[in-house]
């Protein structure tokens, strides 16, 4: 996959341009600034369902079911 150039905006362009900004943010992440710092990211509604999945995969190593654990205790 190559390296793509980072999208940034500042508010005030995302303001006056947003249907431009919504449509790049489609393929990759437009980083919003506000006075001159990054502030949020714009993606699609893909990759935030994407990144929810992941999220409400993921859980607390207290939180491991005890037969996870008994089987990385037999390795």
């Amino acid at each position: 996959m190559a390296k793509t150039e980072r999208i940034t905006t500042s508010a005030g362009d995302l303001v006056r341009q947003f249907s431009h900004y919504s449509d790049l943010a489609l393929a990759q992440p437009v980083v919003v600034t506000k006075n001159g710092r990054p502030r949020n990211v714009l993606i699609s509604v893909e990759e935030y369902e994407r990144l929810k999945s992941r999220d409400q995969q993921a859980f607390l190593a207290a939180d491991t079911p005890e037969e996870f654990v008994a089987d990385i205790q037999k390795r």
